[in-house]
């Protein structure tokens, strides 16, 4: 528990100190919200998915460090369609900015169902003028690529 603590720490200490830094140094920080949906792959031959469909919203940041570079904090909030449960995916993505398209990797932490744990992701997307298309691959450091996590979002900039 007090790696979880620590985590979600350091990425409101990165969305923070990051924000700050881009707004002396004129650079732009923009905020995105985000709704789509996952589902589960499970481990086989033929990559099934595993038929269970989840909603997801999450609220970002993107903070430009450079030409080419931003830091995304997020804090992604999952649940089925019925409401039966929420799973938090705070996490940090570090996104390469390309001409209209995105991609990038990071870490959250999913928080819910009695427990936490640091996963990885990697994302990619594009960019139009204020939405956001993007699709990412959750997995585990432990089982990489097999009971992962898939899904999509459309967002909106301001």
């Amino acid at each position: 528990m007090k790696k979880v603590i620590l985590v979600v720490l350091a990425v409101g200490l990165v969305a923070g100190l990051g924000s700050r830094q881009a707004f002396a140094q004129d650079k732009k920080v923009e905020f995105s919200l985000n709704a789509g949906i996952m589902t589960l792959l499970e481990s086989s031959e033929d990559w099934d998915v595993g038929g269970l469909v989840l909603a997801a919203l999450s609220p970002q940041l993107d903070i430009h460090v450079g030409k080419n570079f931003m830091v995304s904090p997020e804090a992604m909030v999952v649940t089925t369609f019925e409401f039966s449960g929420i799973v938090a995916f705070p996490g940090v993505i570090l996104n390469y900015l390309g001409k209209g398209f995105f991609a990038g990797a990071g870490a959250v932490v999913g928080i819910g169902g009695g427990g936490a744990m640091v996963l990885p992701k990697i994302n990619i997307g594009y960019r139009l003028k204020h939405i956001n298309l993007t699709a990412y691959f959750i997995t585990s450091f432990e089982a990489m690529f097999s009971e992962s996590l898939l899904g999509a979002t459309v967002g909106y900039r301001f």
